[in-house]
């Protein structure tokens, strides 16, 4: 029997839900979801001309947890090109209405924004952008049903499609380079209703593994093989040797190192003096770890000859 696609393995609450991978926050019944607002929220694209981009306006949706598109005179595509753009997004696709018009596909909307980069020299109640972001947040929260359009990718909306919007805004990017892609424009605006859910405020999953901190007895003996591995590859023999352990006790204090990290430091500096024993270097490996004081430390050249 063969295995079923990826696409279609998981469960039809998987996308949403996620809770079975390695995610970087908390992911728990407890943790943060969508709102119940951004149910009414839809995203409306206006004769989209290439399905890539409708799969990155999908795959934006769910990345920030928006569930309603409308797709008006969409050029035709396989709903499969769409879902290998945005994995695990079917729920999306599916319940995707079309329409001929977009009068039609606004008809229901209570407020309508259109987004737009172009001069229009019709007025339009033209909104800031955090103000028009601020409003529809507040709108959907109030319970009112609304639509945020996108245009075609290369000319953007007409006068008659903005005539079916309420308010319209415009993103502010470079104005030497002010052309954005229809799915960057679609998550920018995305995440700003995203923040205003507070989804921002997300805490990092634990490590799965504690690494505690190094005690003092494991630094000293950290510092103590430091000191040798310089005076082998002679190091200190320019430079105040105290001074420059001093520092680099410091930077490594600063760097808040934990039991691993620091044996691992250890190995690397008792290998640089294993490693001139072996080249005839060092008469001796040395003593290991902080078994005597600083002051005893010595590294003992090899004679002529011996090797």
């Amino acid at each position: 029997m063969s295995r079923p696609s990826r696409f279609v393995r998981r469960k039809p609450v998987d996308p949403a839900t996620r809770r079975d991978e390695a995610l970087a926050f908390t992911s728990s019944d407890e943790t943060w979801r969508p709102p119940d607002w951004f149910e009414r929220i839809a995203v409306v694209l206006v004769e989209t001309t290439d399905p890539v981009n409708v799969g990155g306006v999908v795959r934006s949706m769910a990345n920030m947890g928006f569930l309603r598109l409308r797709l008006v005179n969409p050029v035709d595509f396989d709903p499969w090109a769409v879902v290998g753009v945005a994995h695990y997004t079917q729920h999306i696709l599916e319940a995707t209405p079309r329409f001929e018009r977009l009068p039609e596909a606004v008809a229901d909307r209570q407020f309508v924004v259109g987004l737009t980069g172009r001069h229009h020299r019709v007025e339009r109640n033209a909104l800031a952008f955090q103000t028009a972001m601020d409003r529809v947040a507040g709108a959907a929260m109030a319970g009112e049903d609304v639509a945020l359009v996108f245009g075609r990718e290369d000319w953007g909306m007409s006068n008659a499609m903005l005539d079916a919007c309420h308010a319209v805004t415009t993103i502010p990017t470079n104005p030497a380079y002010p052309s954005l892609n229809l799915a960057q424009a679609t998550l920018l605006v995305l995440y700003q209703l995203f923040q205003r859910a507070n989804g921002e405020e997300q805490a990092y999953r634990p490590p799965r593994r504690h690494a505690p901190r190094a005690p003092s007895e494991l630094l000293e003996d950290l510092y103590a093989d430091l000191e040798r591995a310089l005076l082998a590859i002679d190091f200190l023999g320019k430079r105040s040797r105290t001074s420059a352990m001093r520092s680099l006790r410091v930077a490594l204090s600063r760097a808040v190192l934990a039991v691993h990290e620091a044996s691992l430091l250890r190995a690397i500096f008792i290998e640089v003096r294993k490693f001139l024993y072996r080249k005839g270097v060092l008469a001796e490996v040395g003593p290991v770890g902080a078994a005597r004081a600083a002051a005893e430390i010595e590294v003992v050249p090899t004679e002529p000859g011996v090797g």
